[in-house]
């Protein structure tokens, strides 16, 4: 009785593990062009993209829904802006994967991976790029550095993997048409 016990807790612990991994999904979304020649990959970053975590989000993913990969040494691109409303400022800075979150600023895990006004941000309609090398392998954190929207959820990851031969997103599946939205 006990090994079939066993068995039946195994199974259901892959279960588990299955149903988590099936959760997220690749998707291609518009926000994202890469051109494998030149090793360079373009980033469309808008900050409060919809309502998804009151509005503390990166194309309306928060609290590390997205993952963007890349391969190391490719140069990272990013055209960022606040659609957010107009009393709510947004940045965007690329820091290391820490705990606990600062509660505002961060320093940039890559050189130039910040945008302006990174405490004060950027208001709404504002935009700014950006642009590094992913000269080192490790998960980072995409983070607003504005006072208290970072520990609100307002980040998720840069992962600059060896096993990735391309750049991708990877995203938690959530029901319903904001998800389309999303996407593109």
């Amino acid at each position: 009785m006990s090994n079939r016990l066993l068995v039946v807790a195994m199974v259901t612990a892959l279960l588990v593990v299955a149903g988590a991994t099936a959760a997220d999904q690749e998707i291609h979304p518009d926000w994202m062009k890469a051109d494998p020649a030149s090793k360079t990959v373009w980033l469309r970053m808008v900050g409060a993209a919809d309502g998804s975590n009151g509005t503390m989000n990166f194309n309306g993913y928060g609290k590390g829904e997205m993952t963007v990969t890349v391969p190391p040494g490719w140069r990272v691109k990013i055209d960022f802006e606040n659609k957010g409303l107009a009393a709510l400022p947004h940045s965007l800075v690329i820091i290391n994967e820490i705990a606990p979150l600062p509660i505002e600023d961060g320093t940039a895990a890559f050189p130039r991976a910040l945008t302006i006004r990174l405490v004060e941000g950027l208001l709404a309609g504002e935009k700014d790029s950006l642009e590094f090398v992913a000269n080192k392998e490790g998960r980072f954190l995409f983070f607003c550095g504005v006072t208290g929207h970072g520990v609100a959820g307002m980040w998720d990851y840069l992962v600059v993997s060896k096993d990735a031969t391309a750049p991708t997103v990877r995203v938690v599946a959530r029901p319903g048409p904001a998800r389309k939205e999303r996407e593109n």
